[in-house]
């Protein structure tokens, strides 16, 4: 439903009023954001976001801009804390946690204050408090050496799916990139021409890329042989012509073979099953045991650089191993 509030007709602000239809401040909303140069990705999301908040007003429901009161907003948050996951292994049997139920209210939040702006009779987008979210566990994004090497060879490399679920894990792990950023990789991206000379290692792959991020930010990230070698083993075994790095046997409307993150998820959740990992690995858990690997060894500034992070506050979360490390060091240091 986001994706169709985006397609709707532009909507003027100018004619916005208390009576005007919610979905037409939306629109706007939305319209605005596009407006100050944020990514399709995050306007889209956005948009399903507050779809969410005209489907918690009923299927015949024709809310206005005036309904959008602070009891409405309150009801709203407690709607979302109840809701039960709708995708997924868990669905219909976990509730949505504390982090996803603030990626709702921090959508309305900006829907507030862009109607604030508007001078329209709206509560300020004070009154929307997040959920407290639960401190992660220290250990939580952490994997020894032994347990990646197992979610590494859990993968059965005489099948094509095997091969191409390795090259993608090794990937996310040297680069530390968000699925949504591997996932829009083309191949052309990390072959080299074929004019070019060939590396002393033969592996006739980039050892660095450029990925497009979050906040409609480029950045460089650079390639571990081991991970250039598994990519150039996938992409050779490859019959198809489609440009993306990762496909699938599914042809999108688009025409294109280009793998989902929904695909990309699940080939990293299965392959941790077969491993015995305990962790619910993902491919964004993957990313931060990047990072806590160059916050320990390269330094936060350096961390900061590679994982795309607007603020280094975001990365000094990383700083640091695994409780088992700690309780290593006092016992080396301290006794």
């Amino acid at each position: 439903m986001g994706t169709a509030l985006l397609q709707a007709e532009y909507v003027d602000p100018r004619d916005l009023g208390p009576r005007s239809p919610l979905p037409d401040l939306i629109r706007a909303y939305l319209q605005e954001l596009q407006d100050k140069g944020r990514s399709e990705r995050t306007v889209v999301r956005y948009g399903d976001y507050l779809a969410e908040l005209l489907k918690f007003y009923g299927p015949k429901a024709t809310p206005r801009v005036a309904d959008l009161d602070l009891r409405s907003i309150k009801a709203f948050g407690s709607s979302l804390t109840r809701r039960q996951l709708r995708g997924g292994s868990r669905v219909g049997k976990a509730a949505l946690s504390p982090a996803t139920k603030n990626l709702h209210l921090i959508a309305l939040r900006g829907l507030l204050k862009f109607a604030v702006l508007l001078e329209l009779p709206v509560p300020g987008p004070e009154k929307v408090e997040l959920a407290k979210a639960e401190d992660p566990n220290p250990d939580a994004r952490h994997l020894e050496a032994k347990r990646l090497d197992r979610l590494l060879e859990s993968f059965d490399l005489t099948t094509a799916d095997g091969t191409r679920g390795r090259a993608l894990v090794e990937l996310l792990c040297a680069t530390g990139c968000r699925i949504s950023e591997v996932i829009g990789l083309d191949r052309r991206q990390l072959e080299l021409d074929p004019q070019a000379k060939t590396p002393k290692d033969g592996i006739r792959i980039v050892d660095e890329v450029t990925v497009f991020g979050k906040g409609s930010r480029f950045r460089k990230v650079f390639l571990t042989p081991r991970a250039r070698e598994w990519v150039q083993v996938y992409l050779r075994a490859r019959k198809d012509k489609d440009p993306a790095l990762f496909v699938t046997d599914r042809r999108k409307a688009d025409g294109s073979l280009r793998m989902s993150v929904w695909t990309a998820q699940l080939t990293v959740g299965k392959a941790a099953k077969r491993a015995g990992l305990s962790e619910n690995v993902s491919p964004h858990w993957l990313r931060h045991a990047a990072i806590t690997l160059w916050a320990t060894e390269m330094g936060l500034p350096a961390a900061q650089r590679l994982a795309g992070h607007k603020n280094a506050s975001t990365t000094s979360r990383y700083l640091g191993g695994s409780d088992a490390e700690l309780k290593a060091l006092f016992k080396q240091r301290i006794g």
